[in-house]
C-alpha cells in the first residue's frame, strides 16, 4: 500500500490492541491452571531476549507472552497467544516459532528432547476452518493449542500434559 494511502487510514496497524485481553485470559489461567509449588509463571520472560547474536549489542530476540518453569528440574516452556478475528495475518506470524531453523536454534540453546515452544490460538483462529487446517498441517501437534471460546478445563488439560510431559 503506498504511503499516502496508509497515512489516511484512520485505524493504524497497531492500534489494535485487543490482543492484551487474550494474554491476560491466558495469563490467568495459566497459573490457575498449574501447581505454583512446581511450575513457575512468568509474564514476558526475558530469556530469549538475546536469541540472534552478532557483533551489534543491541539485543534481538523474542519477548514471549509466558513461561512455564518446572522450580525442581528448571527446564521451561515458552508460549506465545495469538487471536484475530475472520481477517489478518496473526496466523502467519506465529510461523516463525514453528520453522526447521527455529527448532534448531532452541535446541542448540536449550538442548532439550521437545521443542520449548508453544502458540496458543485464541477467537477465529481456534475455530475458522481457514485457520485450523492449515495449523495442522504447519505445526507440531503439541507446540500449539486451539483455545476455543475460553474454555478453562481444555486449556488446563493441555497445559497439564504439556508439563507433564516436557518439564517434569
Amino acid at each position: 500500500m503506498a504511503r499516502k494511502h496508509l497515512k489516511e487510514r484512520k485505524k493504524q496497524p497497531g492500534h489494535d490492541q485487543s490482543y492484551q485481553k487474550s494474554e491476560r485470559n491466558f495469563s490467568r489461567a495459566a497459573r490457575r491452571a498449574l501447581d505454583s509449588r512446581k511450575y513457575r509463571v512468568v509474564d514476558k520472560p526475558k530469556d530469549l531476549r538475546h536469541l540472534f547474536t552478532d557483533d551489534n549489542p543491541r539485543p534481538l530476540g523474542l519477548r514471549p507472552e509466558l513461561s512455564i518453569e518446572n522450580v525442581k528440574t528448571s527446564r521451561k516452556l515458552f508460549v506465545e497467544v495469538k487471536k484475530q478475528g475472520p481477517k489478518g495475518n496473526a496466523d502467519e506470524r506465529a510461523m516463525k516459532h514453528h520453522t526447521k531453523q527455529f527448532y534448531s536454534l532452541m535446541k542448540q540453546k536449550y538442548r532439550y528432547t521437545y521443542h520449548p515452544f508453544v502458540t496458543i490460538f485464541c477467537e477465529n483462529l481456534a475455530k475458522d476452518r481457514r485457520y485450523t487446517l492449515k495449523i495442522r498441517y504447519l505445526i507440531e501437534p503439541d507446540n500449539y493449542f486451539l483455545w476455543r471460546d475460553y474454555d478453562y478445563r481444555s486449556l488446563q488439560r493441555y497445559l497439564s500434559t504439556r508439563c507433564r510431559e516436557w518439564l517434569d
